[in-house]
């Protein structure tokens, strides 16, 4: 395995360099880095935003190259198996109770996801204690979704919406000519009576190239929750589906979940397949688990 140095105040290896710069303006924070082996050449920062009772917290890539796809995994920020088109940018929120930023070093595959940096990032405590597991070290896919959360939250009284654009591949053995782009809006919002919450999920789909081969009636999406998130899963194999939810040009789904007052963040991951099972990306979405009951 070999390793890239950081220069972060980190010195992890000695065959590449990763080096604080100024961060792209598509792609700020306090944490910027650069990365830049052979054909490959992206960036990451990280911001926190602490105004209202839940704390934001965002990583973002940078794809610097100007001809090729930059497909990436950085685990403990749950940008898990995303692609990044040309010269663009790519970005991923998660919730907190904890308002203590403090730099983290998580673990990135990139390119054929054979390839291998760590990139600083501000995180919680939760993401500290991500990062010092074995299982971060070695890389798993797994890594970030693992620990149960343990701080407790009230749900945000006027509910939470993220929008941001995710691309994906139609066909596993050509992405570049099967990309599609979709506009997603999720987020969740409290029930009418004041129970509990919905979590919504809307999409369109085009494709990134006109004309090409990329459909969207390809690609299945399926839950991929927390260990132990019975609840969630549950209520989506209830309201929902009980196996994947099938993509066309646009659609979208929501489910319910009541019975608590206090709440867990929990990573929830959406996994996008083909009919093969061969996972063409995958979108992180924080949901919120019953805290106050067994599970």
């Amino acid at each position: 395995m070999r390793s890239l140095t950081v220069l972060c105040c980190f010195v992890l290896g000695a065959t590449a360099v990763a080096i604080s710069a100024l961060a792209d303006e598509r792609c700020p924070g306090k944490t910027p880095q650069n990365f830049k082996k052979e054909a490959y050449d992206f960036s990451t920062n990280s911001s926190v935003d602490k105004n209202g009772k839940i704390i934001r917290y965002s990583v973002c890539v940078v794809n610097k190259s100007q001809d090729g796809w930059l497909r990436i995994s950085w685990f403990i920020p749950l940008l898990a198996d995303r692609w990044v088109p040309p010269g663009d940018v790519v970005d991923q929120i998660r919730y907190s109770a904890d308002p203590a930023a403090r730099p983290v070093l998580g673990c990135i595959k990139y390119g054929n996801l054979k390839d291998k940096v760590v990139s600083q990032f501000l995180g919680d405590a939760s993401d500290e204690q991500k990062s010092g597991m074995s299982n971060e070290a070695s890389c798993r896919q797994e890594a970030g979704v693992e620990a149960p959360p343990t701080d407790t939250i009230e749900l945000p009284p006027d509910g939470v919406t993220e929008a941001t654009r995710l691309y994906v591949p139609s066909d596993f053995a050509d992405p570049t000519n099967s990309m599609l782009a979709l506009d997603i809006a999720y987020g969740v919002k409290p029930n009418p009576d004041g129970n509990g919450y919905t979590s919504y999920f809307g999409y369109t789909a085009n494709p990134v190239v006109a004309g090409s081969k990329a459909d969207a009636e390809q690609i299945r999406m399926r839950p991929k929750f927390s260990a132990g998130a019975d609840a969630l899963y549950a209520a989506f194999r209830e309201q929902v589906t009980k196996d994947h939810v099938s993509l066309a040009k646009s659609g979208g789904f929501q489910f319910s979940i009541s019975g608590s007052t206090q709440w867990s963040v929990q990573p929830a991951f959406y996994e996008f397949v083909d009919k093969d099972d061969n996972v063409l990306s995958s979108f992180s979405i924080p949901l919120f688990a019953p805290a106050d009951r067994r599970q």
